[in-house]
């Protein structure tokens, strides 16, 4: 059966579309809000997406995504992130349907919200189960389309170096099972390093998630990480602004983005932490 955006492949009223969209913060260190949001989807009862897309037949998953897409941007706009400068980075499964449906889908719910796409980074995971031409398909028609891409969950495994060997991203997240306990692993440590060259001989920000001590904190920091994902739900705040793009060398393998630039992600997201990340630059 023909991947298709329409939720033809689940009735309308099928508890599994019923999905609540929180955001979770990224901060650069220096400064004291947040670059760009993460929406994150879940299902009843707090099911994970994943979860959620794995408990379904593969012609079903596509209008799942497309129901995850409406509802980030329909919250984004209502939360007034749309009138903000950060960035809006939304998760989007490879391997859920063909590429372009899905991306059409996106450009039509920006445009009904009021969101300008440029503001807009599509976040692929860097594992996508094994399925490297899915997730470099995606990339693909991102490219096509101007859309950033963040590598979602990179640590290092096979299909994530053949996708950084094949585009450039606009981040790349460091996968939080890398992250934590980074201080006292010497492998762990050893795999971000290498992580961390390859993405400043390309210009690509890394961005950590996951981090949960101050310990995990500081290796990153040494090795010169300076972006976090803050891992709760925050409420966004008006007045956020977008850290300046700058161009780098064009490599000679094809390019998805720009670049960005600077987090000690806490448990907590109240103001005051917020300002505690700027303290620990």
């Amino acid at each position: 059966m023909t991947a298709t955006t329409s939720a033809a492949a689940l009735n309308r009223a099928d508890p599994r579309l019923d999905l609540a969209i929180a955001f979770h913060p990224m901060i650069a260190k220096g400064t004291d809000r947040p670059f760009a949001w993460q929406a994150v989807a879940t299902g009843g009862n707090g099911r994970s997406f994943a979860a959620l897309s794995a408990s379904l037949l593969p012609e079903q998953r596509p209008a799942l995504e497309a129901r995850r897409i409406t509802l980030a941007l329909e919250q984004a706009a209502a939360m007034g992130i749309h009138r903000t400068e950060a960035l809006i980075a939304l998760p989007l499964g490879a391997a859920a349907g063909l590429a372009e449906p899905l991306l059409s889908h996106l450009f039509r719910a920006a445009l009904a919200n009021g969101v300008a796409t440029d503001r807009l980074v599509v976040e692929i995971n860097a594992d996508e189960r094994g399925d490297l031409e899915s997730a470099a398909a995606l990339a693909e028609a991102c490219t096509r389309r101007g859309l950033s891409v963040t590598l979602d969950g990179f640590a290092a495994g096979p299909i994530a170096l053949k996708l950084l060997a094949r585009f450039t991203p606009r981040f790349v997240k460091l996968d939080a099972s890398l992250v934590r306990g980074i201080d006292a692993s010497t492998s762990r440590r050893l795999m971000a390093e290498g992580v961390m060259r390859l993405a400043r001989n390309m210009g690509v920000t890394v961005i950590a998630r996951g981090v949960e001590r101050r310990g995990e904190h500081d290796v990153l920091h040494a090795m010169g990480v300076r972006h976090f994902q803050i891992e709760t739900a925050a409420l966004p705040q008006p007045g956020l602004r977008r850290e300046p793009r700058s161009t780098v060398a064009q490599p000679t393998h094809r390019r998805l983005a720009h670049r960005n630039r600077p987090a000690f992600p806490l448990r907590s997201t109240r103001a005051s932490d917020i300002a505690f990340v700027a303290q620990v630059a």
